[in-house]
């Protein structure tokens, strides 16, 4: 059933009914203009989070990816691919950085360019998520629009928006999957397109989508890659296509926009590690990682050499305890993964309805389709120990497509009457809603850890904001004590350390703390212990006077 029913099946006195119809009828409308609507879901997205900046301001930045992600933007905002290894590396060697051989993110680098167009455009990078957002959003509904009739990509597109694109982690932090979801959409909606028609501007949403996915999430990436050209190649086979046809309408122009990219890529990657063809993530982790978070990898690698007991705690015991968790426990994860996955991405009033309506969901060729493509990509992606929502976001749009056609058989197949069946989809889009309305008075929506990074940002964000009530440039010593909370971690700096108003530094020893403190005379010392309680203290040094302390109040 590609529209909505009308006439005379709902008697005139079931106004309601009338009226939900004729609303219906107007989207049915609004969705065949299919420019139109994709333009309508992304500026909705935009729109909808924008006006709620009274009540949901800026979010600041608390988790240890969440920096190294800001370290890109302001590199990539500063006019350069990488920064030099700063004197004193030591102090400000920390989590998700590299120091050597030199200062960058370990990440790929298209979040942090989404981050850097923020910065220069607004002056704040999150706002280059607000345009990710919106971005993502529009390119869900074109990839929907391949798959589905139109008003059914409508609809499924406004559950995404509902969940993903207005208030969720992904749009309240800095390391979401907006970037990988973007990429993902435009790989899973050219697959259709090319096989119905194979022609030069699905091809290169085709390249794009990889090229998107390549510098975002490179492993997912490629698993969806692999999956969606397995697809494309049986489509292909099926409908009997020359090599020389696709060579010239889909090959061809895609080859013209990767080529290049992976020229870039290769540049990128010789600026920050020194090696064309070594990614820094793997560079950060031969330096740092005991464990590989790939299931394939069953020993832990050599324990390397580590500048700090800070650095050394968080890799050996945090960061291994919970990769080998992940893998004793593999069932148990995963069942908890997938049900999370579900919850973030559908919400639990579409989980519900999907499988209450599975049997015609499986009579229906696109949702079997989208099932089959999302089961392979699981498989190849669950791969990693763990699969948090942004490890698949590349497979978000497939997730939307499996939301349109349980719609869809909701409405077709509801045992009631069809005056009945008229509220079924309005019902399922209420209670999402809803839901995501409730949300936004609680963090656990707006957080991928709940309380814990709740409370880290709280406890940065205070800091923040004491230091710069205080006139002049800081340097701010961290010393931790036992009962610290390894994830919540506070050297963090900015590209240019030494032009930054407030330089964080880990405190090592006295006579380190001291050349380090030396090597910045104009500046305020300050050391900052975090326990069980987060105590911080001026420090005013002098080679005759020796070390004076005055406390300043903190809350």
């Amino acid at each position: 059933m590609t529209t909505w029913r009308t006439h005379s099946c709902v008697p005139r006195s079931h106004s309601c009914e009338r009226l939900l119809l004729a609303v219906e009828n107007s989207l049915a409308t609004l969705a065949r203009r299919k420019t139109l609507a994709i333009l309508l879901v992304g500026l909705t997205s935009l729109a909808a989070r924008a006006l709620l900046l009274p009540i949901l301001p800026v979010p600041k930045p608390a988790i240890q990816d969440e920096f190294s992600y800001l370290l890109a933007a302001d590199t990539f905002a500063s006019g350069r691919l990488a920064n030099p290894t700063p004197a004193f590396p030591e102090h400000f060697e920390t989590l998700q950085v590299l120091m050597h051989p030199t200062y960058a993110s370990k990440y790929p680098p298209l979040s942090g360019l989404v981050l850097a167009l923020g910065q220069k455009l607004a002056g704040q990078p999150w706002f280059g998520i607000l345009l990710a957002t919106g971005l993502l959003s529009a390119a869900i509904c074109w990839a929907l629009q391949g798959w589905l009739p139109a008003p059914w990509a409508l609809a499924a597109s406004a559950i995404a928006v509902v969940q993903i694109g207005i208030v969720s982690y992904w749009t309240e932090s800095y390391w979401g999957g907006t970037c990988a979801a973007i990429g993902g959409a435009l790989l899973i909606g050219a697959v259709p397109r090319l096989i119905r028609r194979p022609s030069p501007w699905p091809a290169l949403a085709f390249a794009a989508g990889l090229a998107a996915l390549a510098n975002t999430r490179p492993y997912e990436g490629l698993v969806l890659a692999i999956v969606c050209s397995a697809g494309l190649v049986y489509g292909f086979w099926r409908r009997r296509l020359g090599i020389g046809l696709l060579a010239k309408s889909a090959i061809l122009p895609a080859a013209a926009l990767l080529v290049p990219v992976l020229a870039w890529m290769a540049y990128y990657n010789y600026r920050v590690t020194g090696n064309p063809f070594e990614l820094p993530y793997v560079e950060h982790e031969r330096q740092y990682a005991i464990w590989s978070p790939l299931l394939w990898h069953t020993a832990p690698g050599p324990t390397p050499a580590y500048s700090n007991s800070f650095l050394e705690y968080f890799w050996t015991q945090a960061d291994s305890h919970d990769k080998l968790e992940a893998r004793e426990h593999l069932l148990k994860t995963h069942v908890s993964d997938l049900f999370h996955l579900g919850r973030f991405y559908l919400g639990l009033p579409l989980m519900i309805c999907m499988l209450g309506f599975a049997r015609p969901l499986w009579k229906d060729p696109t949702a079997r389709s989208a099932f089959f493509l999302l089961a392979a990509f699981y498989a190849g992606a669950a791969l990693d120990a763990r699969l948090f929502p942004h490890y698949a976001a590349p497979a978000a749009a497939l997730a939307y497509i499996l939301a349109g056609c349980t719609l869809r058989a909701a409405r077709n197949a509801w045992p009631g009457r069809f005056s009945e069946r008229i509220y079924v989809p309005w019902a399922l889009m209420s209670a999402l809603v809803a839901i995501a309305a409730l949300g936004l008075l609680s963090p656990d929506n707006r957080y991928l850890f709940g309380s814990i990074d709740y409370h880290v940002r709280a406890k940065r964000a205070s800091v923040m904001e004491k230091l710069e009530s205080v006139p002049g440039d800081h340097l701010v010593l961290v010393r931790y004590g036992p009962q610290h909370e390894p994830y919540e971690e506070f050297v963090y700096n900015r590209a240019d350390i030494d032009r930054s108003r407030v330089i964080w530094a880990r405190s090592l020893s006295p006579q380190k703390d001291l050349r380090l403190i030396e090597s910045y005379p104009a500046r305020q010392v300050w050391l900052l212990d975090d326990d069980q309680d987060l105590k911080l203290t001026r420090l005013i040094t002098s080679s005759d006077k020796g070390t004076m302390i005055t406390q300043l109040q903190y809350e």
